[in-house]
């Protein structure tokens, strides 16, 4: 046991066999999709040459998150979440696959469309999986259990944007797509040798569309009618806001930094990016041991990521800007980390499900249309890269200010309330 009785990231994964057996499929499934990710982005900069393809990619991923949350939230609290898991990942296997078949320009409309289906698939994995983390660890070892997931998602993106961006550079896109389906067949083993307790699902009378627009209702009146979530919500969602922008035109900016690739590029400047999202939520454990001022924190740790994004629209591109991706993506995964706690901790099991869909929901619209303004205004407009980066920079680190001046008054009433 560790001060503040959270155990340590060692000690968790020794003691909770079933969290451990979670923890390596979810690790070596998101390796294989960032290998698939730097392997989309080349591909889709090879078949079409525009970066506005770029941001269609991110806009179709993203919306393809984002529209089936509508539902998947209903079947994490519905159906087995383990084996919600294990089908999302063998579908994503067999799907992954297609992508061998695209070889001429005239084919990119299948590169889209197997995006499309990754992503709706992963709709499905995620309320699951973060359903899931309360039901298998206990009270002192679930900010810790956060804590490693989303350090191991950073890591994952580390290791396999730097690892899979040379390895497209040199072998081609082919390779990554064939590793990513057999990490994903990987995962659904692992997954298959673990027991989720759940609590059972009692539906409203009335069929099956009923019942699934009746729990969306009651997922957004949730959220309204609790106003310590919905602050929280707000706060997990805010990065978002010129986040998705800003992590678009960094894939542009990668072409930009003088390695002569754009596979190399990219991936120096996304492991950057994996290593500040690792490290921010284990620093944010250590160093954020007073839980009521978390949610002050969440505003500031906005504002910090865009001042790292600020430095880097008014310095020289070159490979060192990977240290204030570094940094910046550090204050962004500490920010993540401790609203994903904070969440967890003010939601019941019976509607967590929905919970976190609608929250993913809200992240994954709000990426998109960040992510689809950036582009739209590089391609239509007279504004360059660096200028897109400085606005949206600066726009974010005010949303942070702003977001803390209006919530804090809220949240020194519930502290009061739940401290007497």
């Amino acid at each position: 046991m560790e001060q503040n009785g959270e155990v340590g990231f060692i000690e968790l994964l020794r003691r909770n066999p079933v969290y451990r057996k979670l923890w390596i499929g979810l690790s070596v499934s998101m390796l294989g999709e960032w290998f698939n990710t730097v392997a989309l982005f080349v591909l889709i900069y090879t078949l079409t040459g525009s970066e506005l393809g770029i941001g269609l990619l991110f806009v179709i991923r993203m919306f393809s998150l984002a529209v089936p949350q509508i539902f998947t939230g209903m079947l994490a609290d519905r159906f087995s979440r383990k084996w919600l898991m294990i089908w999302a990942n063998l579908l994503s296997a067999g799907t992954v696959l297609l992508l061998l078949l695209v070889d001429e320009a005239s084919e990119v409309w299948l590169v889209y469309v197997v995006s499309s289906l990754l992503m709706m698939l992963h709709a499905v994995f995620i309320p699951a999986e973060n359903a899931t983390i309360p039901n298998i660890t206990e009270e002192n070892e679930l900010l810790t259990a956060n804590a490693l997931n989303s350090g191991t998602w950073s890591a994952a993106l580390c290791l396999g944007a730097s690892v899979g961006g040379f390895v497209v550079a040199a072998y081609g896109v082919e390779v990554a797509f064939v590793v990513n389906a057999i990490t994903f067949l990987f995962a659904a083993f692992m997954y298959s040798t673990i027991e989720i307790p759940q609590e059972p699902y009692v539906p409203k009378s009335g069929g099956f569309w009923a019942n699934t627009t009746g729990t969306i209702a009651d997922g957004f009146r949730i959220i309204f009618s609790t106003p310590p979530v919905r602050r929280i919500i707000t706060a997990k969602a805010l990065w978002s806001v010129f986040g998705g922008g800003l992590v678009y035109m960094l894939v542009l900016v990668g072409d930009e930094i003088g390695l002569g690739n754009l596979a190399a590029g990219i991936g120096i400047l996304f492991a950057a990016r994996g290593l500040g999202t690792g490290l921010g939520p284990i620093l944010a454990r250590y160093a954020f041991t007073e839980r009521s001022r978390w949610p002050f924190l969440l505003g500031w740790l906005v504002s910090v990521c865009g001042l790292a994004y600020v430095a880097i629209g008014w310095l020289e591109w070159a490979p060192w800007i990977a240290i204030l991706v570094t940094f910046g993506h550090a204050a962004s995964g500490a920010n993540w980390v401790l609203s994903t706690v904070l969440l967890q901790e003010r939601s019941e099991d019976a509607w967590r499900g929905r919970l976190f869909s609608t929250d993913f929901l809200l992240m994954t619209l709000i990426n998109g249309f960040s992510t689809l303004a950036a582009s739209l205004l590089l391609e239509y407009t007279d504004m360059t890269l660096r200028e897109g980066i400085q606005i949206f920079a600066i726009l974010q680190v005010l949303s942070g200010i702003v977001w803390i001046a209006i919530v804090m008054p809220g949240e020194k009433r519930f502290a009061q309330a739940t401290s007497s």
